[in-house]
């Protein structure tokens, strides 16, 4: 056992390319490793070293070639600045991409790959980088928790189950290019510094423990925060003192230690420079810290994210701090000060739930402090039989982690707001839905038209002769969508007089059956103007279809904004299967009528309109 001890890290890493090689597809368009804010991240380095463009206009480029053509995972990073064009994000992500961006260079040359900073061998290099940063991290937090006088086999327990029992995971494997595994590490080896500097003195402390934080705060500036641990894990105030004189008094170690913090520092204002003629900018627009309207008790506890809602383990923590104020009260009143300070700052972005996937994500970054918390809270728990059952509850926390794992990888969760209903709908289930939430807030008017399959619609609706009564959901009939007429009962009608506002939405909801994965029927909503289909957008109902069993099916689709006002929407289910049936019952469609805001122009889970063409 001493051997799975020692070797913890290691297990944890082939443990993680294991779950990576089964649940991440870079070779598709839909699963990139460099998506979301990673594109941002990253767009420096095919900016300086490929492109030479710090305007970042190849970003259409990359667009059309490697990600969605309906622009679903499209990230714009670009904000106006002056007349010019700037990366919204800190470039400390790209300091520690860089080597691994030219390793990507490298073997894209190699295996005759395009060199253009986005195809696969670069991909695959960034997610080299994720599970490289995770293993640095649960190397440092295992011998950080030792220095806290965790045992062996306790610090190795407690690094599994804060790798393995957080949303940590997700964000390593789905969302590798994200911040938060880079930060975790940063961080944790920070912390791992620090200690060593003020109980074990040597001047190398100083100056990698100073290298890190630079880090940290080139990348996310508000974990910059950090430094306020540093009298928690000195641990009084005589060593924070006498440490603190020590530095002092060596100035050749002071030299080079801000010596490269300066270096460093001064990336993100040279580039700031270059791409606006401007040292100091800020590059998020309106994006900003509402510090009057702070979401404190949301951002630990809504349904929305809230992070011990979907990270229990982290809140099992929080009860050593109890058994931290026993040993150590200096320490105590520190780390609670810092937990309650980072805590509200978090929740004042504007978007407190920071559209994260799979629970809150802000919060990896400090996973050291769960670690650490968890340890006193084993070390205050003297009785066996209770330390078996707290061991007993964190198995099962990591275990239910690795279920909701799962769960956000297969999309069984929501990607937008999650009330309470959305969450019990969501827990336990093992199957994906096809749901759409369209915030309440948002919608201004709904105009719903819907068919039971029970009688004769009008002229309205189309393919009524696909009517039958031999299997039905509800009444005793149902649409029949098969080789013979392979469209359902559908919906025809001009749309300009359906809205009142001019952000438009159309949901459409049903219910299906079909004998095996439906992999060849989709969801129609095709625009057409003078008869000519000008925007044809589907919805895949792979993956989503039970077999042999009815289940809801809902999507819902942007209208486009530059249709002629006498267009018509055709709306109707298509299987194109010359083997298999589809039967469709209980159809509804909703005209939804979204308020004209920033918000709600582009919610998650809403079909961007395929281009129209005039």
């Amino acid at each position: 056992m001493k051997y799975l001890y020692k070797f913890t890290p290691e297990i944890i890493l082939v443990l993680y390319v294991m779950i990576f090689l089964v649940f991440k597809s870079p070779e598709k368009s839909w699963d990139r490793v460099i998506n979301s804010d990673g594109k941002g991240y990253y767009a420096y380095l095919p900016a300086i070293f490929i492109y030479h463009d710090l305007q970042f206009k190849f970003v259409e480029q990359y667009e059309t070639q490697y990600y969605p053509s309906n622009r679903a995972v499209f990230k714009e990073f670009r904000n106006d600045a002056g007349t010019r064009k700037v990366d919204k994000y800190f470039p400390g992500m790209a300091v520690l991409w860089l080597p691994f961006f030219l390793f990507g260079h490298v073997m894209a040359w190699l295996e005759i790959y395009p060199m253009d900073g986005y195809s696969l061998p670069y991909q695959y290099s960034i997610a080299l980088s994720a599970l490289l940063f995770l293993w640095l991290g649960a190397r440092w937090l295992k011998k950080l928790l030792k220095l806290f006088g965790s045992d062996e086999s306790t610090a190795a327990g407690i690094t599994f189950a804060t790798i393995l029992g957080t949303n940590l995971i997700f964000f390593t494997i789905v969302e590798p290019s994200m911040t938060h595994v880079y930060s975790f590490a940063l961080i944790t080896g920070f912390m791992y510094a620090v200690y060593h500097l003020f109980h074990h003195f040597h001047a190398k402390w100083f100056v990698r423990s100073l290298l890190a934080f630079t880090l940290v705060f080139l990348i996310r500036p508000t974990n910059g925060l950090v430094v306020i641990l540093i009298p928690f894990i000195a641990g009084s105030r005589v060593v924070l003192k006498e440490t603190f004189s020590k530095i002092t008094s060596d100035k050749k170690t002071l030299l080079r230690g801000f010596a490269q913090a300066l270096i460093l520092l001064a990336v993100p204002l040279v580039l700031w420079y270059l791409q606006t003629g401007k040292w100091i900018v800020y590059s998020y627009g309106d994006e900003k810290l509402g510090f009057l309207h702070p979401h404190f008790l949301s951002i630990l506890f809504s349904y929305n994210r809230g992070w011990f809602v979907y990270t229990p383990i982290a809140f099992v923590s929080m009860f050593g701090l109890a058994g931290l104020y026993r040993q150590n009260r200096f320490r105590f009143f520190w780390l609670l000060g810092f937990l309650l300070l980072f805590i509200y700052v978090m929740s004042c972005w504007w978007v407190w739930y920071y559209a994260s996937k799979c629970g809150q994500r802000v919060f990896i970054d400090l996973y050291a402090i769960v670690g650490i918390l968890l340890l006193f809270l084993f070390k205050s728990v003297k009785d066996v039989v209770w330390k078996q059952l707290l061991t007993v509850l964190v198995v099962l926390l990591v275990s239910l982690n690795l279920l909701q794992f799962y769960q956000h990888t297969q999309w069984i969760f929501p990607p937008y707001n999650i009330t309470g209903a959305n969450y019990r709908d969501s827990f336990f289930s093992l199957h994906r839905k096809a749901k759409v939430f369209i915030p309440d807030e948002s919608v201004a008017a709904v105009k719903s038209f819907t068919h039971d399959m029970e009688s004769d619609k009008g002229l309205a609706w189309m393919n009524e002769r696909t009517r039958n009564n031999l299997v039905y959901h509800q009444g005793h009939w149902s649409s029949l969508v098969e080789k013979k007429i392979p469209y359902s009962v559908g919906l025809e009608t001009r749309i300009d007089s359906l809205f009142t506002t001019a952000n438009r939405v159309i949901r459409v909801s049903a219910w299906v059956l079909a004998p095996k994965d439906a992999s060849d029927p989709t969801l129609v909503v095709d625009y057409q103007t003078k008869g000519k289909s000008v925007s044809y957008n589907q919805f895949i109902l792979d993956k989503f279809v039970a077999v042999g069993k009815w289940t809801k099916i809902e999507a819902a689709y942007y209208v486009p904004g530059n249709l002629a006002p006498n267009s018509v929407a055709k709306i109707y289910f298509f299987n194109p299967s010359l083997y298999y049936w589809l039967y469709v019952d209980d159809l509804q469609i909703d005209f939804c009528s979204l308020r004209d805001e920033p918000d709600f122009r582009k919610i998650e889970g809403v079909l961007l309109p395929e281009k129209v063409n005039l």
